[in-house]
């Protein structure tokens, strides 16, 4: 979480320097950026973000699964039954967590991917998991865990995504999801991130990195709230006992 907010402020200072290097060179000319439920301006006096229909969606999304995470909170395998009544697929195989991470992706939730990428994961589908058809160059949106001991924060956090995607959140494309993998990768490369990145480049990485954000913030708060929840039950037993 820490890396994806140094990574987030190092887009955050680019575009400072995209700005300013507008107002040195005396020019007028505009950027607009539109995504699904966001838009962008940024002309050398100012930047504009207009989001109000993206804050909305976020928190109806949070709403709504905060209610049914919950009611699964200690019955894992039940939550991951619910996702499979939504019509999705969902795949599980032992170490699917590391040969994911082979692929640049995370157990979890995944967009659609094409190309090499998406016949190495048929591929692998097909050979782990039994999926019929196992050489296609396009995936669908799908969940894959590990085959034992997934824990409910994983599956939290990877329903999190399915919803935003289901809600078409920006982020969530082909596009965004593919340069913020790629900026990603070569951040933990130390390598320059944005080289060859255009400004609409960095903005759709912005939104996929606010998305991942978010999906992680949603399961850290659900935790602690379980956590203080189940202390407060303990407590009162514990109160209980000593009363009787």
């Amino acid at each position: 979480m820490n890396f994806l907010n140094k990574l987030k402020n190092i887009i955050h200072k680019q575009f400072v320097k995209i700005v300013l290097w507008q107002r040195n060179k005396n020019k007028a000319g505009k950027i607009f950026f539109k995504s699904s439920t966001t838009k962008h301006s940024m002309n050398s006096s100012c930047s504009l973000k207009i989001s109000a229909e993206t804050e909305k969606k976020k928190n109806e999304i949070n709403e709504e699964l905060r209610n049914i995470v919950k009611k699964y909170i200690n019955t894992p395998e039940n939550l991951i039954q619910y996702i499979q009544t939504q019509g999705i697929k969902v795949y599980k195989f032992k170490n699917a967590d590391k040969i994911l991470a082979l692929l640049g992706e995370e157990e979890g939730f995944l967009t659609p991917l094409k190309g090499l990428k998406a016949i190495f994961l048929n591929m692998i589908l097909k050979i782990k998991a039994g999926k019929i058809h196992g050489f296609g160059f396009s995936t669908e949106e799908m969940f894959i865990f590990n085959l034992n001991n997934t824990e409910i924060y994983t599956i939290a956090r990877a329903l999190h995504k399915y919803y935003g995607y289901k809600n078409n959140l920006p982020g969530y494309d082909y596009k965004s999801q593919e340069i913020f993998k790629k900026v990603y990768k070569k951040s933990k490369n130390h390598t320059s991130p944005f080289f060859g990145c255009t400004i609409n480049d960095m903005y759709a990485c912005k939104e996929a990195i606010a998305r991942d954000l978010e999906s992680i913030n949603f399961t850290i708060a659900l935790s602690v709230e379980y956590e203080r929840s189940k202390k407060a039950l303990e407590k009162i037993s514990k109160n209980k006992s000593t009363n009787i």
